[in-house]
């Protein structure tokens, strides 16, 4: 049986290489960096996949609580919406950039808890006022893939987004307290 974690990079390294392909072949550099954007939060969507599916199998072992099937749901949707983002935008960058910020405000909305699993497991409520200061930032992209799509400064607009995603990155793995397995969306 395959594990989690080959599924996950069987349904993610598709998308990974077309975005790669409009990093490398993008018609123009706003292109190139967007695409660049996407492609890294490609990968780390992949890997949180991962992380979250196996948290959720790890603790429904151990725990009997029915918030877990609502956060399983609420994974297995966003990465489905995840997947259909990150196709997407091997074709149609901006549109499929939206979908991708839409899959992350769909599980900020729905997850309604956090997962600790480093020593013991924990389950967190974590609704959505924990999660403005993340649904704030998907906020912020929407407008700006938005700005992008309608060709309003899309050098300035791509290289903002791909700050954004870079700060994103080093917020969420460089500086954070947290053990690499426990960092989660």
């Amino acid at each position: 049986m395959l594990s989690i974690a080959w599924i996950m990079f069987l349904l993610f390294f598709p998308a990974c290489l077309g975005l790669l392909w409009q990093v490398i072949g993008g018609d123009e550099l706003s292109t190139q960096l967007l695409a660049l954007g996407i492609l890294l939060l490609c990968v780390d969507q992949a890997r949180m996949a991962v992380v979250d599916l196996e948290q959720v199998a790890q603790a429904r072992q151990q725990i009997q609580d029915a918030r877990l099937k609502r956060f399983y749901q609420a994974t297995v949707s966003t990465i489905a919406l995840e997947l259909l983002g990150f196709y997407a935008a091997t074709l149609w960058l901006g549109w499929g950039s939206l979908v991708i910020l839409l899959s992350q405000v769909w599980f900020n909305l729905w997850a309604g808890i956090q997962l600790h699993t480093a020593e013991k497991i924990a389950i967190q409520a974590w609704g959505i006022p924990q999660r403005l200061p993340v649904l704030g930032a998907d906020a912020i992209g929407l407008v700006l893939v938005s700005l992008w799509m309608l060709k309003i400064a899309p050098l300035g607009i791509a290289t903002g987004l791909l700050v954004l995603v870079l700060f994103y990155g080093a917020m969420k793995y460089a500086l954070s307290p947290k053990p690499l397995s426990e960092v989660s969306r």
